[in-house]
């Protein structure tokens, strides 16, 4: 009898540790990242400095993880994942997310960006994270790079957090076919002038 009521006990928490739901992204949303893997991005500042992100590939991760739970809900969530210049050093950072869709415990899904070049630091949009119906709403412009014209170009303004720091960025340009275009501090504006695949 004592062993049965063990068993019992065991199984009852192992069906109460797995009880965490699963929030899953719709494959179409994953188009919300224009890239493959494998790019190289070269950007030129105004102040003619140059800078490299090299775009490593897609990782997968649960944006709901929580550590210190013993039933987690797992939101899906992709990432960009980058090699970057460091925004304070003068060295590269290996695992740094250049974009990120996750699906949310409230069932949307949003969009972050996680933008460091040298000497800039795009700390987040003002909506952070946005809502991808949100997203979908901020006004596209024109904009003209090295004569390429870009006509799906999103300016996603920070949000003013760390703004006294040298390296804050104000904004972003992100095109929706071709992804992070360029960003304006207040004193450099860095833009991309060559995008390929080794």
């Amino acid at each position: 009898m004592k062993k049965t009521l063990e068993i019992l006990t065991f199984l009852f928490a192992i069906t109460l540790i797995s009880c965490g739901r699963n929030y899953r992204v719709d494959k179409n949303d994953l188009n919300y990242i224009p890239y493959n893997g494998n790019e190289v991005l070269i950007f030129k500042s105004d102040l003619n400095r140059l800078d490299t992100i090299f775009v490593k590939d897609l990782r997968k991760f649960n944006g709901c993880y929580d550590p210190l739970s013993f039933s987690s809900d797992d939101c899906e969530g992709y990432e960009i994942v980058t090699k970057a210049t460091d925004p304070n050093y003068d060295r590269y950072l290996e695992g740094q997310g250049l974009v990120h869709i996750v699906k949310s415990k409230d069932g949307e899904t949003y969009i972050n960006f996680g933008i460091t070049m040298k000497g800039s630091w795009f700390y987040g949009a003002e909506l952070h994270p946005i809502n991808l119906n949100r997203f979908d709403s901020i006004p596209t412009s024109s904009m003209v790079i090295e004569n390429k014209k870009y006509d799906d170009v999103k300016t996603l303004k920070s949000n003013g957090r760390y703004s006294k720091r040298d390296n804050y960025v104000e904004r972003i340009y992100w095109s929706v076919s071709e992804g992070f275009l360029g960003l304006d501090r207040r004193d450099e504006k860095w833009r991309l002038i060559k995008k390929y695949v080794p």
